[in-house]
């Protein structure tokens, strides 16, 4: 019996060596767990922090992040863009909306102080049976501009003409402004970045014009006539053009559509939906009515996560948040192990910011966390398993293992 536990130690030693020196030669296959391996801070005065994260992701290893969102006192900068439905039905509109330029713009620098103004316009693709000849998909009018002057006499010069059934190109001039944004239309990357479209008609969606290939989502408006050589936006690819350039849209819509964008809004997770009266002479409260809202609510989305690491948001909505206050979204991050890949995503609070992650799936010849040694958690349970009964041959073994470990690493 004696001999057999000696035997019997002497291979379990064996087999825990073997493990260890695995561990210390070969990293990659030694233990490993998911971690943070750094963070960026968030440049000063950014609403959303941390800026970046960098992460290790052990398979079937979750791993939990926060990020905290502040809802500025009031907005430091306010880029908002006038995008106007001037088909023929608008045409009461339009007038309205001239006299008002005047008063809207103070009504919101009394707000913000730092506020520039653009404008954008649409009716619907120049092609029977949604548009006219002189129709068109999406123009911009007036990039951004703290000039009240041009402001004015570019919404002077905007008059309602064409169309032909009731649904227009709303969706892809949305989804125009959102992949202008940065140069041509001119949205400053410190500033709250609103879109607020106007408009008394549904909107045409993906699938609505099946005949030609389907919207590429760039600022090409495919085809010989503007934007008749591709089908309209999905929903999801203009929720998806939003949220990479932080903008946050608000509806202003008269009464007779406003579910149809309620719906909309539910399926972007973000934006607003304030009733035009008839005439959209209520513009001004409508508008202020609407940046309340969006100043307030706080979402979450995740953007570029292509191998699904992000496995849950909590929550997924801070509504009514008081203006100074933060709030905290923890956001786990799991990788499941099969065909994962290092790759780059991105936690967007739309009209806020955003926090980008960076994730490594593979383990580093440099560990994130040092690995355990398992000669000793192993050797002193077959210590105290065996007793003194193996000690003399444990201890001649663990010597020749140390021994090793110092040759390899003198080597």
């Amino acid at each position: 019996m004696h001999s057999l536990i000696k035997n019997f130690s002497k291979i379990l030693l064996g087999t825990v060596l073997s493990v260890s020196f695995t561990g210390i030669l070969n990293p990659s296959q030694a233990l490993a767990e998911s971690k943070i391996k750094s963070i960026t801070p968030a440049p000063k005065n950014a609403s959303v922090s941390p800026d970046t994260y960098n992460v290790y992701l052990d398979a079937n290893d979750p791993l939990s992040v926060d990020i905290q969102v502040k809802i500025p006192t009031k907005p430091i900068k306010l880029d908002l863009f006038l995008l106007e439905d001037v088909s023929g039905s608008f045409v009461d509109d339009l007038k309205n909306i001239q006299n008002l330029v005047p008063s809207l713009v103070d009504s919101v620098k009394g707000t913000v102080s730092d506020a520039q103004f653009g404008v954008g316009s649409f009716i619907d693709k120049p092609i029977s049976p949604f548009g006219s000849s002189s129709s068109f998909v999406y123009k911009t009018d007036l990039g951004l501009t703290s000039d009240v002057t041009k402001l004015q006499t570019t919404v002077n010069n905007l008059f309602a003409k064409g169309g032909s059934d009731f649904p227009e190109s709303q969706l892809e001039a949305l989804l125009q402004a959102a992949v202008r944004g940065e140069n041509e239309i001119g949205f400053r990357e410190d500033a709250f970045k609103v879109v607020v479209l106007s408009t008394d008609a549904q909107f045409h969606k993906a699938g609505d014009h099946p005949s030609v290939p389907a919207n590429n989502g760039d600022a090409i408006l495919d085809g010989n006539k503007p934007g008749t050589g591709e089908d309209y936006p999905a929903i999801e690819q203009v929720k998806q053009k939003l949220e990479d350039a932080n903008i946050i849209p608000i509806f202003a819509v008269t009464k007779n559509v406003r579910s149809d964008y309620e719906n909309l809004v539910n399926n972007f997770g973000f934006g607003s939906v304030v009733e035009l009266s008839p005439d959209s002479s209520n513009l001004i409260n409508a508008i202020n009515l609407g940046l309340s809202d969006v100043f307030k609510d706080i979402t979450l989305d995740v953007v570029g996560d292509d191998f699904g690491y992000v496995a849950n948001t909590q929550p997924r909505i801070f509504p009514n948040v008081p203006a100074g206050e933060s709030r905290t979204f923890n956001v786990t991050l799991l990788a499941d192990g099969i065909n994962d890949k290092d790759d780059s995503l991105s936690l967007v609070a739309p009209g806020f910011g955003r926090v980008d992650i960076n994730v490594d799936v593979k383990y580093s010849k440099n560990p994130i966390q040092s690995v355990p040694e398992p000669t000793t958690i192993f050797g002193l349970l077959v210590v105290c398993a065996f007793g003194l009964t193996g000690q003399s041959s444990l201890t001649s073994n663990l010597k020749k293992s140390t021994s090793l470990k110092n040759s390899k690493s003198l080597h």
